[in-house]
């Protein structure tokens, strides 16, 4: 088992360059436990594990990780700049983690006030329900997936085609007053997504260029995604 080589976040808690091609794991709950298990049985690509709950990290076994104990959206906020581009991050907490990195990252720049996600917009999805803080969850299921779905254009559930993906139809989603961006997230192995640095920082240099407004920003793969409404002042 590697150490859990820096807790707590300082402006130097990373001291060299993550590697490029190398999965950054937010959360060792469940599904960052999962995470892990996934990418090592089918990569031999570095793996970074942040969590702030110590117990957590060391409850990941022997895989060889690199356990970072720090909180996730501080970290990335901290370190981003470190990493390369092409570096993959995976969302496992419950909250939509490129909404808070966001909003951090925009801090002191801009003031980003988080709002509800207009009811109206609802009915334009094919289902719904109430997210973490505000946020809304959208899927094209309303069941439980399987563990390992590889994502297929059919439903392996149902054998129902998928004509768009989600991603593609929550970019399309118009709604007076609020600007849409939508970040995709990648299938790893089956029933595990997650998406780029430079997803995070192209997100975050559209905002600051189109400034001020309401937008929804949203996470998605091909079927499941969330939607996060903001006002950026």
């Amino acid at each position: 088992m590697s150490d859990v080589f820096m807790t707590g976040c300082s402006l130097d808690c990373i001291r060299e360059e993550i590697p490029e091609g190398a999965f950054i794991i937010i959360g060792a709950g469940q599904f960052g436990s999962r995470a892990v298990r996934l990418i090592s049985q089918g990569s031999d690509a570095p793996i970074f594990v942040v969590d702030v709950d110590i117990d957590r990290l060391s409850s990941l076994g022997s895989v060889r990780i690199n356990r970072i104990s720090c909180d996730g959206v501080e970290f990335l906020i901290k370190n981003y700049r470190s990493m390369n581009p092409a570096d993959t991050v995976v969302p496992a907490v419950p909250f939509h983690l490129a909404f808070e990195w966001l909003a951090s990252y925009l801090k002191g720049e801009f003031e980003v006030k988080k709002i509800s996600v207009p009811e109206e917009i609802r009915p334009l999805l094919p289902n719904t329900w109430p997210g973490s803080e505000g946020s809304l969850l959208v899927s094209y299921a309303d069941f439980i997936c399987p563990d390992d779905c590889p994502e297929p254009d059919s439903c392996t559930v149902t054998g129902e085609r998928r004509e768009e993906p989600l991603h593609r139809l929550l970019s399309r989603l118009s709604y007076p007053g609020f600007n849409v961006h939508i970040i995709r997230s990648r299938q790893i192995a089956p029933g595990l997504g997650g998406y780029r640095i430079t997803d995070l920082t192209n997100a975050a240099e559209w905002f600051k260029r189109d400034r001020a407004g309401k937008w929804l920003l949203g996470t998605a793969c091909k079927c499941h995604g969330i939607l996060t409404a903001f006002e950026i002042r």
